[in-house]
C-alpha cells in the first residue's frame, strides 16, 4: 500500500480572522496572542482571558516553548540527538527506551496503519531520504535498483512498541513521525490551555479550536505551486474542532520537466501519482487525528476517502481535485463546515 512523509513547510491552511462574537460577553474578554518557531515552521496561539495578566502570559509562553522543545527533542529527524534520530541510527534489533509521549504517538500511528490497510506507514523515512526530502539535497531521481534496495526494509510491521520501548525487526528500519507529531503538539498545547474559554492553536497549518464566546474563521488556500500570495479557495468556521491539510504543491522538485513531490508511494517507492491537489480533514476528536488522517487519505482515491468519512461521524473532508486542464473540482463531505 501507499504511504508518505508529511509536508515540511506546508501552509495550506492560514488564519484569516482572529474571531467574531458569539455572545455579548466578548467585549469583556481580551485575546492573548502568542507566536514563535517550532518544528521547522511557526506557531500561532490565541486564547481569551477576562483580565490580561502579563506574568501569566509570560509563564504560558515559556511553558509552551518548553513543551515544544521537548517534543522536538523526541520526534524531530532534523535534530541528531533527538530520540527518533538516535533510534533511526540504532543498528540493532534490541529494545530501545523511549519517552511516554514518543511511545504514545508511535502506538497511535498503528491505528492509522491498520485503518488504511498499510497505506499509512511511518517507516517511510529511508524513501524520504532517497528522494531528497530529508537532510540531503535532491540531485536526480533514484534508480529502480536504489528504490528496490530500500523497499526491502520498509513496513510498519517491522517495528514493535511495548512498555516504553521500541525495537526494529530489521536494523535498517527508520521512522518518520512528521505526519502526526504536529497534530500531537497542537493537542498537548490545547490541553495545557483548556481552562480558557476560547482557544486557537496552530502549528504549521494544523489547527485546533475551542469556542465559547468567540468563533474562529479559517481560510483554505488554492493547491497551486504558483499560489505565492496564498489565494483563498474556501473560508470556514472552525469551532470546537481540529483541521489539517495534506497536498503535493509546497514541497517538490522539478527535474527534466518532471514533477516530483514529497508524497511517497511505498508500493512503487516513488512519489504518489494522484489528481488530489489537497485534502483538508476536520476532526471532532483531536488534531492528531486530523493530521494523521489527512496524510493517510492522500494515499487513497476520492471514492475510498468518501466511504470512510461517511461512516465516521467524527470527521469531514474537503478534497480539491486537479483536472487535466489545470482547473479544480471541489469535493466536500456532507457536513463539512461553511463560512
Amino acid at each position: 500500500m501507499m504511504t508518505l512523509a508529511k509536508r515540511l513547510l506546508f501552509f495550506s491552511i492560514i488564519f484569516l480572522t482572529s474571531c467574531s462574537s458569539l455572545t455579548k460577553e466578548v467585549n469583556t474578554l481580551d485575546i492573548i496572542s502568542l507566536t514563535g518557531n517550532t518544528m521547522g515552521t511557526t506557531y500561532s496561539i490565541k486564547y481569551s482571558s477576562s483580565k490580561k495578566n502579563n506574568s501569566e502570559v509570560l509563564s504560558n509562553k515559556k511553558k509552551i516553548d518548553d513543551m515544544l522543545k521537548e517534543i522536538n527533542i523526541q520526534m524531530s529527524t532534523y535534530i541528531p540527538e533527538s530520540e527518533i534520530s538516535q533510534f533511526n541510527s540504532y543498528k540493532s534489533t534490541n529494545w530501545f527506551n523511549i519517552s511516554s509521549d514518543f511511545n504514545y504517538v508511535v502506538l497511535e500511528s498503528f491505528e492509522y496503519y491498520k485503518l488504511s490497510n498499510g497505506g499509512y506507514d511511518i517507516t517511510v523515512q529511508p524513501l524520504v531520504n532517497l528522494w531528497g526530502f530529508g537532510p540531503d539535497k535532491f540531485l536526480y531521481p533514484p534508480s529502480k535498483t536504489e528504490i528496490d534496495s530500500v523497499k526491502q526494509f520498509i513496513g510498519q510491521n517491522l517495528i514493535e512498541v511495548e512498555g516504553g520501548k521500541i525495537r526494529k525487526k530489521d536494523p535498517r528500519v527508520q521512522i518518520d513521525l512528521s505526519s502526526i507529531a504536529k497534530g500531537f503538539a497542537v493537542d498537548k498545547i490545547f490541553d495545557f490551555l483548556k481552562k480558557y474559554e476560547d482557544i486557537f492553536v496552530e502549528i504549521g497549518g494544523e489547527i485546533r479550536t475551542k469556542s465559547t464566546n468567540k468563533s474562529w474563521k479559517i481560510g483554505i488556500t488554492s493547491p497551486s505551486i504558483d499560489n505565492i500570495s496564498n489565494d483563498i479557495e474556501k473560508i470556514i468556521t472552525l469551532d470546537n474542532m481540529s483541521m489539517a491539510t495534506s497536498g503535493n504543491y509546497r514541497n517538490f522538485f522539478i527535474f527534466d520537466d518532471n514533477f516530483y513531490h514529497h508524497e511517497i508511494d511505498t508500493r512503487t517507492g516513488s512519489p504518489i501519482q494522484s489528481n488530489i491537489g489537497s485534502i483538508s480533514i476536520i476532526s471532532t476528536t483531536s488534531c492528531m487525528d486530523a493530521d494523521a488522517l489527512s496524510t493517510m487519505f492522500y494515499t487513497m482515491s476520492p471514492e475510498e476517502i468518501s466511504e470512510i468519512v461517511e461512516e465516521d461521524d467524527n470527521i469531514e473532508s474537503f478534497i480539491i481535485l486537479l483536472n487535466d486542464d489545470e482547473s479544480y473540482k471541489k469535493v466536500l463531505s456532507k457536513n463539512f463546515p461553511d463560512s
